[in-house]
């Protein structure tokens, strides 16, 4: 019997077909029929008359591993479309951790007020499954994550025993759940890894059926050899991969998105089997403590902080080139626990406010919150993101964590991208600008990113396919959010649907909470 009729709408399938009318009729948690006129069948209706049904969004760039245990509707997420979050991204993952990697999280989670009840992947895939969040979640296993568990922070090549304790772990983990491994080459101790030691560890990934997805080593100056080195982990391993968020960062390197995706397209046609990712916007988000180097990170936070104390170690820094580089003027703080009023002002206007040198007052600043600072840095090409988006094997990711307009969640002035990303690629990218049409839109938010992680019946409307469903106006959907205003959710998304309950009914939160983790071996593989 059917319990969900949605009746109508246009289905935009997810596979870049074109777009047809359909009905369609949801049984047990799956997609039971498509067709025409389908009958009621004493099934609750949503009509959908000029509107589109497509799968609901996965965003295989996220950095909600602990959103969801502040907040488990996971709203900004949810109110983008969003039925799937990839987390873990970036190097860093919320399990396995023991030793330094278990101190690190902790220090992050009691800054969210959150209590770590985990050790392994298997205990954080169930402490997610007793929440009960509104969306699905996955995770890959972070390489700092790893290192961080068998070796600390040190700026050093593991030795043979401990390459084996972190492939061990890394196997036990995909065992558990996990869907892979993903470094963050910028971010110690990820960013003391060698090419080498990746390759070992993907040789793992490989054989587990798992994704490698990658921050590479440097998206500026240094692009294009950091894209090869990734391609090159992915032919020495065999395993597939993710290039995350790609971009080219610094003004002097826009228009190197061209050689790039050059050289990606060329591994592709040798057989490496890539894709990248990324969103839709001009500036990027991290940390404020990518201005310092990477030896300075050697031991972990409290290590650096007591570093940066030492005025020595400060004259050293100051003409030390960092990957992100320092245009002050265009490093904007998003969020600084003891300080609210800094969000939404810049490095340069900060220090020039207080009379002190950026430099230094960005280390006091590190100091005093104790390295946790998030900033927005505006550093890319609007060309360079359209040229990116229109390349076939593009993936759309928020790289966001979900966030919500009220509770713990909606402090500073975060990046707009996790209210903001799939509208904003639907609205102004496909519908307003063109660069891409709205089929082949829903197909990089979809289909093309299920198939990364391999993802069982998701990512497609389907017969028998899991209904996790979005339904937008094509004609109104849009992002909302802006760098001043990020706490806006989008226009034109009605009703989300995940596994089969409604999520998001006329743009609001409902009650439902039929989200799980979905594990490798099991959901995915």
């Amino acid at each position: 019997m059917t319990d969900l009729l949605i009746r109508g709408g246009t289905v935009i399938d997810g596979t870049g077909a074109p777009r047809s009318r359909a009905d369609v009729a949801i049984e047990r948690g799956r997609v039971a029929a498509i067709g025409s006129d389908l009958a009621k069948d004493g099934a609750r209706v949503i009509e959908a008359k000029d509107h589109v049904i497509a799968p609901g969004f996965i965003d295989i760039h996220s950095h909600s591993d602990e959103a969801m245990f502040v907040n488990d509707a996971l709203e900004s997420a949810l109110h983008m479309g969003v039925t799937l979050v990839v987390c873990g991204n970036c190097g860093g993952s919320s399990a396995p951790v023991s030793g330094l990697a278990e101190a690190e999280l902790d220090r992050e989670l009691s800054r969210l007020n959150v209590q770590r009840t985990w050790s392994s992947f298997g205990e954080y895939a169930d402490a997610v499954d007793k929440v009960k969040p509104a969306i699905n979640v996955c995770s890959f296993v972070g390489h700092g994550t790893l290192r961080s568990c068998v070796m600390g922070a040190d700026d050093r090549a593991p030795t043979k025993d401990e390459l084996a304790r972190m492939r061990a772990l890394l196997a036990k983990s995909m065992d558990e759940g996990a869907i892979g491994l993903a470094s963050g080459l910028i971010y110690p101790p990820s960013a003391f890894g060698t090419t080498d030691e990746l390759a070992a560890l993907c040789e793992v990934v490989r054989q587990k059926g798992g994704l490698y997805a990658s921050h590479i080593r440097n998206e500026s100056t240094k692009l294009l050899d950091a894209v090869e080195e990734n391609l090159e982990i992915g032919r020495r391993s065999g395993a597939r991969v993710e290039l995350s968020h790609h971009k080219a960062s610094g003004q002097k390197n826009w228009g190197k998105v061209k050689e790039s995706t050059a050289l990606i397209e060329r591994a592709r046609a040798e057989g490496v089997d890539v894709t990248a990712d990324q969103y839709p916007y001009t500036a990027s988000s991290t940390g404020l403590a990518v201005t310092i180097p990477n030896w300075v990170h050697e031991g972990g936070t409290a290590k650096m902080c007591e570093r940066l104390r030492d005025p020595a170690v400060r004259a050293r820094i100051r003409n030390e080139d960092v990957e992100t580089g320092r245009a002050f003027d265009r490093i904007v703080i998003a969020r600084a626990r003891l300080h609210p009023e800094w969000a939404g002002k810049s490095v340069q206007q900060l220090a020039d406010e207080a009379g002190r040198d950026p430099l230094e007052w960005s280390c006091d600043a590190l100091i005093e919150h104790d390295g946790a600072v998030d900033i927005v840095h505006h550093s890319m090409s609007e060309d360079d993101v359209r040229y990116v988006m229109a390349k076939e094997w593009i993936c759309i990711g928020s790289d966001s964590r979900a966030n919500a307009p009220y509770g713990p969640l909606s402090f500073g002035k975060p990046h707009p991208r996790s209210y903001g990303t799939f509208p904003r690629v639907l609205g102004r990218y496909a519908r307003d600008e063109k660069v891409l049409g709205l089929e082949d839109a829903v197909r990089k938010m979809t289909s093309l990113t299920a198939s990364r992680p391999r993802v069982r019946d998701r990512g497609v409307v389907r017969k028998g396919a899991w209904a996790d469903l979005v339904i937008f106006d094509p004609d109104r959907v849009i992002d909302a959010a802006t760098y001043d205003d990020p706490h806006r959710y989008p226009v034109g998304i009605e009703y989300v649907i995940v596994n089969g309950g409604v999520a998001l009914e006329h743009g609001e939160t409902t009650r439902e909470r039929q989200g799980r983790f979905l594990r490798q071996g099991r959901d995915l593989g």
